[in-house]
């Protein structure tokens, strides 16, 4: 009855609550004398808690739910696994739940790897929790010295898409800027075929979007990391025209948002890819479009549609600041085409004081890029005052925008920029005097390097 009262509705589960059934459902969920059947149910109740809102989560994980549910993995029935790692999975993809309580034990990980060869669902849930739980080098080297590398390979040509799909994402967030990673999955294969080959299969058009993207990070992770070359054709032909067709106006948002950020990590470094990136698609243009979001008229007929995308819409500005600065890096004719690109300039500036921290820094770090030009130094940079807006950034702000204001900063202090003058006018010597005293590395040398 409760089970059937809680499903889809959020009131029900916070009554439950409330009214104090979750140390309850732990209690007969651990008793030894409850029959299997009502452990499970008890899982399963306990999961659809934990499907509602956050404040759920945290009254489950206030009565230490984790503890109780790792501790059912240790059953013989197969059911009640499963029903414990489903409410763990929804658990864990919680944005309250620290990653943190996966790692406590050390005899859980090997446990959850030894579970994966149960069933299509252990295996689909305990991909899932490892994706979610995995933030940095640290847990990426637990994950990595229990053997996820040889234990989820063989789930990327599983019958069962949900299964690939959390395999592939778990390699997506083992790989990123991981190099001992990264070489690992190079010499693994699966019935004959190499990882990169299976990932490359993964990106073609035919294959869900998803699917598409998350093989063309673990591709981009690979690469990165030295462990493909930047001229190999997987990625020149494959990884890299597959994520400028996830930055086309067709694609979702979200989708939109993470093929940028994708393609920027990819192109970062490389000049070639750099180049390749600029001529395909129309791409520079193609992100012009980022910045007309949401666009009034289409809008309007679905007001839920619009309140998503008014929320979202900083986060394609800071995409296409990102992917920008990445084009812009190396090459002078790439520099002038995205400052010839409609308003450009002006989207710039009005990047520099937007609310939205991470957009304010993909905007320096785009302008960072463009004032490597010696001609437009001279000519845009002037014509719309950008030393105004960057002088105003550089007030109190955090150090990982200062290290790229200040940099720029140095470019337009160079003796042939007319920003010179104007920028010494304002007060930047004492600015600049200031930055030599940081206790931030970076930070001490750009101010030298500027006063110099």
């Amino acid at each position: 009855d409760m089970k059937n009262a809680v499903i889809g509705n959020n009131k029900q589960k916070a009554n439950l609550i409330v009214l104090g059934a979750v140390p309850r459902l732990l209690y007969l969920l651990q008793q030894e004398t409850s029959s299997t059947e009502l452990r499970t149910e008890c899982a399963v109740v306990l999961g659809s808690l934990a499907m509602g809102t956050e404040n759920n989560v945290k009254s489950l994980l206030d009565c230490h739910i984790i503890p109780a549910l790792l501790q059912g993995l240790l059953s013989p029935d197969l059911k009640f696994i499963e029903a414990c790692l489903r409410c763990l999975r929804t658990i864990f993809i919680s944005p309250v739940t620290p990653e943190d309580l996966l790692y406590t034990d050390a005899t859980v990980i090997s446990h959850l790897m030894a579970l994966l060869s149960r069933s299509r669902y252990t295996q689909e849930y305990i991909c899932q929790i490892f994706s979610h739980c995995c933030k940095g080098p640290d847990h990426q080297t637990i994950l990595f010295n229990h053997g996820a590398v040889q234990n989820i390979a063989h789930l990327l040509v599983s019958t069962s898409y949900k299964v690939r799909m959390q395999a592939l994402k778990c390699f997506s967030v083992l790989a990123f800027e991981n190099p001992q990673v990264s070489m690992t999955l190079v010499n693994v294969s699966v019935d004959g075929e190499s990882l990169p080959q299976i990932f490359v299969k993964m990106l073609q058009r035919d294959k869900p979007i998803e699917m598409q993207l998350t093989s063309a990070k673990c591709l981009t992770s690979m690469c990165r990391a030295g462990a493909i070359r930047t001229d190999d054709s997987c990625i020149v032909l494959k990884t890299l025209p597959c994520l400028v067709r996830m930055c086309s106006k067709e694609r979702l948002l979200e989708e939109r948002v993470e093929g940028a950020e994708t393609l920027a990590y990819l192109i970062e470094t490389d000049v070639e890819l750099q180049r390749i990136a600029s001529i395909t698609d129309h791409l520079i243009v193609m992100l012009a479009e980022y910045f007309k979001y949401p666009s009034s008229v289409s809008a309007i007929t679905d007001i839920k549609r619009l309140d998503h995308d008014l929320k979202h819409a900083h986060e394609l500005r800071q995409a296409a600041f990102k992917l920008y600065a990445s084009l812009g890096a190396n090459d002078e004719d790439i520099r002038k085409k995205i400052i010839e690109t409609e308003n450009m300039m002006d989207r710039i500036v009005n990047g520099l004081s937007e609310s939205s921290i991470k957009v304010r820094l993909a905007a320096v770090r785009c302008l960072h890029s463009l004032s490597r030009s010696v001609q437009q130094l001279r000519t845009s940079f002037q014509d719309h005052a950008v030393w105004k807006p960057l002088m105003k950034v550089l007030q109190n702000a955090p150090n990982e925008i200062l290290i790229v204001a200040s940099s720029t900063l140095c470019n337009l202090l160079l003796e042939f920029s007319p920003s010179k003058e104007p920028i010494l006018e304002s007060g930047a010597i004492e600015l600049l005097c200031s930055l030599t005293q940081s206790e931030n590395l970076a930070l001490r040398v750009n101010g030298i390097w500027a006063l110099m």
